[in-house]
């Protein structure tokens, strides 16, 4: 037996403000210097946008990066 049809549909959503992303605040606490940022890339997963914020700063921990990608055989 075929389901009810009473069901109703969800209107669509229109693109409005609620779908502009708000631009990157350089001042929020935690966010690197501003001549450091090398791109910024949105990435969307499970219907949430995240931000990517590449940028050229290293930590004094960091090690810097090995010339070969591979580990000799």
């Amino acid at each position: 037996m075929p389901r009810s049809a009473s069901k109703k549909k969800k209107p669509a959503r229109k693109g409005g403000a609620s779908q502009l992303r708000p631009p990157l605040n350089p001042l929020r606490t935690g966010m690197p210097a501003q001549d450091s940022i090398t791109g910024v890339k949105e990435m969307k997963r499970g219907g949430k946008v995240y931000r990517i914020i590449k940028t050229a700063e290293v930590d004094e921990y960091d090690q810097p990066p090995r010339k070969g990608r591979g580990s000799p055989r």
